[in-house]
């Protein structure tokens, strides 16, 4: 519950931030009125981005009869995205990849004080998606719903030297990704964003170690993140 609060005060802040951007004394703004027949569909065209926010994810299984729920993957994330919008009038059409990855890692010990000790580190090597958007345009805001296919890469490294044993698996999945947003134009060309998205992946995999039954899997990734967009074509 604690990661859904953060996830809602990483969007509230996105938004109110533009908000109070737009309606403070002297802040920029974008009046389309003056520039209406040469930008007619201000959001259409090429754009590509950088984005940061905060992703987790479920983590389960055993080593040495030990839960590997305390895995902890829950961490900052750092990206960019390319996109391309058709807006006709109010509506727009768009589609983009992305492709981020976690900040910092997890080092887990299982079964500490304990002949059996071991150091499991996890870390998402990357996370991506292909989406389409739809949304419906408001002057200098962006309203838009997404959905389209995620991937991503786990890795999990093993280091128990009473045993002694060392060993790195990696899990790739892919699957569904859904979510939506709100953009807001600075100036023309220059837009802001923040949007939350949820990869529906999961996968398991056995460890390879000397304990029968050992195994580690990632369900579901939750992600909140701020963006900055800039357009390259009309």
């Amino acid at each position: 519950m604690k990661q859904i609060y953060l996830a809602a005060s990483v969007l509230i802040a996105a938004v109110a931030g533009a908000t109070g951007a737009a309606l403070s004394d002297g802040a920029p703004s974008y009046d389309y009125a003056p520039a209406r027949a040469q930008v007619r569909d201000p959001w259409n065209g090429l754009y590509v981005g950088l984005h940061g926010g905060y992703a987790w994810q479920d983590v389960s299984g055993t080593f040495a009869a030990a839960d590997l729920s305390g895995i902890d993957l829950n961490s900052a994330i750092v990206g960019g995205q390319l996109g391309y919008n058709w807006q006709s009038g109010q509506f727009l059409l768009g589609i983009e990849g992305d492709a981020s990855t976690l900040v910092d890692g997890d080092d887990h010990v299982v079964n500490a004080g304990l002949p059996g000790a071991a150091t499991l580190g996890a870390d998402m090597s990357y996370l991506a998606s292909i989406r389409g958007r739809l949304g419906w345009a408001i002057n200098n805001w962006l309203l838009y719903g997404s959905v389209g296919w995620g991937f991503s890469r786990f890795e999990f490294t093993e280091n128990a030297p009473s045993l002694p044993f060392n060993g790195k698996q990696r899990l790739d999945d892919s699957g569904l990704v859904y979510g939506g947003g709100v953009e807001w134009m600075l100036v023309y060309g220059v837009s802001l964003r923040g949007e939350y998205l949820r990869y529906d992946l999961g996968a398991s995999s056995p460890l390879a170690t000397t304990f029968p039954g050992d195994n580690i899997g990632f369900d579901n990734i939750d992600v909140a993140r701020a963006a900055l967009n800039i357009k390259l074509s009309n």
